[in-house]
């Protein structure tokens, strides 16, 4: 249990702060204090020439945030305070950067080789007694290991999400979604030949990665069948088509009987092994909300680190809409619960209904929303999300009577992947743009301003 490890830490910490006279504690933070920008510049140089660690680090986020983030976790880790309540504090604080070290990602060794660089750099940096090292080294290692025990116990629990999901994802109403993707499959291949026919051959629009059915396995289909062998017969044959085939449309030295011929024997080999995915398919409706039959809580970690993992691989950006229906409070004093779910209801089906099949739509509670929109820039989303406010807005949504029916308006707090490894700093972005659409009277949709931050 995770309480059992630092109930022991408590222990172990307490015992080293009653170890070494205050005289030493008090020299050491004065040091840290003193040195801690050359110990955070000296730290970020070590790791960013580690080509493991360079991956989640660039030197403009070291300059604007992780720097002086180091620097002061340094001196809070060294104050005097030895009270209990001091200690538990500094340990659940441990507690927190190991829970984001393990949302992000980060390997364990590469924390505790950023450990060791700090101890070779404050011995590089100071000329203190041996006693001094010994208990910058003792509180180090002390705080390194709670990093540790959260991370692990984290990791684990992601682990298990993460399996959780794919097996929703596999299962989630599999015959409406197997005849959702063949019929978006059936829909492209009727967009390239009406393509052909009447000479509209952009090459962009073609793409099927970028279909309907491209966008739904790439960001889902994948993820819920991962690790099956037809997975990659199917990426193939979209590349294949995508760079060998599609090309020969605009070549006029081409056969286009043969390309279009070529374009059904990949499609036919697409569909059947999307056949075999699909019948390992079982019912699993668990991670569903209840009223409205989104998406919750539960795997919005899961389906945000898939979309790190592809803004940082395949460069593919992401948005957030966290949508609020305005004076929902109102409907339901005057209307009562029943009438609220039900407009709830409602509001899911358009928010599904207006988003594409590789977009992701949750329920955050009450009547908060939310849509993580794959694949876009800071343009697209935009668009998205002025979308989706005006189809809203246009709606009228019926009672439980049948008889009378409300509009309603939303507000909507858009943000774009930030490049920050921690998905959660782009949710509190949308969080915040969704504060200002309210304070600037609702209706309306405001996108978060990186200059604000």
């Amino acid at each position: 249990m995770l309480t059992e490890h630092l109930q022991s830490i408590h222990a172990d910490w307490t015992h080293a702060l009653q170890t070494f006279p205050e005289t030493i504690r008090s020299n050491v933070g004065e040091q840290v204090q003193l040195h801690r920008e050359q110990l955070a510049a000296s730290f970020y140089e070590a790791m960013l020439a580690n080509t493991e660690a360079a991956r989640y680090l660039d030197n403009k986020s070291v300059k604007q945030r992780l720097s002086g983030s180091l620097q002061r976790w340094m001196v809070d880790l060294f104050q005097l305070e030895t009270s209990p309540e001091h200690i538990k504090k500094q340990i659940q604080q441990q507690v927190e950067i190991g829970v984001i070290h393990a949302r992000i990602d980060i390997p364990v060794h590469l924390v505790l080789r950023g450990g060791r660089i700090l101890k070779i750099s404050f011995n590089d940096c100071t000329d203190l007694s041996e006693d001094a090292y010994r208990f910058f080294r003792t509180l180090l290692d002390l705080s390194l290991e709670v990093l540790a025990i959260a991370y692990h116990k984290n990791a684990e629990r992601n682990t298990r999400t993460e399996e959780a999901y794919r097996l929703f994802s596999i299962s989630q109403d599999v015959g409406r979604e197997k005849e959702a993707q063949r019929a978006a499959l059936l829909n492209w291949e009727n967009h390239i030949l009406f393509s052909q026919a009447t000479g509209d051959t952009s090459a962009e629009s073609m793409r099927l990665a970028q279909s309907e059915f491209g966008l739904w396995f790439r960001h889902k289909g994948l993820h819920a069948f991962e690790g099956a062998p037809e997975c990659n017969q199917i990426l193939a044959e979209i590349d294949r088509l995508d760079s060998s085939i599609l090309p020969l449309m605009t070549d006029s030295s081409a056969d286009k009987i043969n390309v279009i011929h070529d374009i059904r024997a990949a499609l036919k080999t697409i569909s059947f092994c999307l056949e075999s995915l699909f019948k390992r398919s079982e019912e699993l409706e668990t991670g569903k909300d209840v009223l409205t039959r989104l998406l919750n809580r539960k795997f919005l970690p899961a389906v945000m680190s898939k979309q790190l993992t592809l803004a940082r691989t395949r460069n593919e950006r992401y948005g957030l809409l966290v949508i609020d229906i305005d004076h929902f409070k109102d409907v339901n004093d005057t209307y009562g619960h029943d009438n609220g779910d039900y407009i709830l209801q409602q509001v899911a089906v358009v928010l599904s209904n207006s988003t594409r099949s590789g977009d992701y739509c949750f329920r955050l509670g009450g009547e908060e929303f939310m849509v993580v929109v794959v694949d876009v820039n800071q343009q697209q989303v935009l668009a998205v999300a002025n979308k989706l406010r005006e189809t809203i807005a246009k709606e009228r949504f019926k009672l439980t009577s049948g008889k009378e029916s409300l509009h309603l308006t939303t507000s909507i707090g858009v943000s774009v992947y930030s490049g920050h490894p921690d998905y959660t700093y782009d949710m509190k972005h949308a969080d915040q743009a969704l504060y200002q659409a309210k304070q600037q009277g609702r209706n309306c949709v405001v996108l978060w301003d990186e200059t604000a931050d």
